[in-house]
């Protein structure tokens, strides 16, 4: 399993594994199971969204920061 992606978002993605490992996990299993292989979380500020996709032909997750604006 590989993590790639926005520098901001794996850093969030590293503090919510220091701090709620359980999230952490429910956030892969559901990327890896949703209709279209991807979850969004906010960072700690509560106003920044990520979006973590999933690939499955490469096992690999990539971050990626969501502008509010347009919706990708």
């Amino acid at each position: 399993m590989k993590l790639t992606g926005d520098p901001e978002g794996l850093e969030e993605l590293k503090t919510i594994k220091e701090n709620n490992l359980f999230y952490l996990k429910y956030l892969l299993k559901e990327a890896q199971t949703s209709t279209y292989r991807n979850v969004e979380f906010k960072g700690r500020d509560g106003k920044k969204k990520f979006r973590l996709k999933y690939f499955p032909d490469r096992d690999e997750f990539m971050v990626e920061q969501v502008n509010e604006g347009t919706g990708s």
